[in-house]
């Protein structure tokens, strides 16, 4: 899978999450001036005199150049991604997309599962180790479907932890959900797990102990917890996964968060 269509709430947010950061950033870009690398700052939302007219230029070396080249970098990074980002959504929309109200307001968070709660959380807590792990670029991993939702959660730009650790107090259990993914745009972040075993007794009694837990503690399916069933765990369905993810995200933003201007177009 080399390209991700996001469902038009989660367009939407990540498009104006991007837009509004942009507007906080120093703008700008880097200049080799006879062998001497510089930086060009056009745009400081903290001295209005700087305009791509008035620029800023200091040079790389110093310490101040490296703090600035620093901030002309993830500049650079959040404009290509809102770029991106705004192209498909005037290849796929009409109209413009819609003012976002940040902070996004939930229905209901009944376990502060917030950026700071994601923030908070240890990874690689789980205590199995496999005879033969999946070595990738995430680390070790359990198997070989992980290593296919962790590239797929890298694709969708979704943040993740590996293996956080929950305690259920109804199920006297400890459990480790295979990724904590973190929805950073609105402020949530909810626990994934893949279910690809439930042919083998042992898994597929522990799966039964771990639903009836987390339901029994209010964490929600499709809120706080994302559960991917692998019909076939010899055939991980890329489609099938993205599609619960970004369901799960879709859902987690109310209507009255965006904000539409029916009489502007897409530009």
């Amino acid at each position: 899978m080399n390209k991700i269509y996001y469902p038009i709430k989660v367009h939407a947010v990540k498009l104006e999450y991007r837009r509004q950061k942009l507007e906080k950033m120093m703008h700008g870009y880097m200049k080799n001036v006879n062998g001497d690398q510089y930086v060009i700052i056009t745009y400081d939302p903290e001295n209005p005199k700087i305009t791509s007219r008035h620029s800023r230029i200091v040079k790389s070396s110093t310490k101040l150049g490296i703090k600035l080249a620093d901030c002309i970098s993830s500049y650079q990074k959040t404009k290509s991604e809102y770029d991106s980002l705004l192209t498909d959504w005037n290849s796929l929309y009409r109209i413009a997309p819609p003012k976002v109200v940040f902070p996004v307001k939930q229905f209901y968070d009944p376990h502060q599962m917030n950026n700071e709660f994601y923030k908070r959380q240890d990874d690689c807590c789980g205590k199995y180790t496999p005879d033969s792990p999946t070595v990738s670029d995430h680390g070790e991993l359990k198997s070989k479907n992980e290593q296919f939702g962790a590239d797929l959660l890298k694709l969708m730009g979704i943040p993740f932890k590996y293996e956080t650790e929950v305690y259920i107090s109804n199920a006297e259990e400890t459990f480790n959900p295979d990724y904590l993914v973190n929805f950073f745009e609105i402020d949530r972040c909810a626990y994934l797990d893949i279910m690809g075993m439930n042919d083998k007794l042992g898994y597929s009694a522990r799966t039964i102990t771990k639903l009836n837990g987390f339901s029994s503690e209010r964490y929600r399916p499709g809120r706080e917890v994302i559960y991917v069933l692998l019909y076939d765990k010899s055939n991980f369905d890329e489609d099938y996964f993205v599609s619960q993810v970004l369901s799960a995200f879709n859902d987690m933003i109310p209507d009255s968060a965006l904000v539409w201007d029916v009489q502007a177009k897409a530009g």
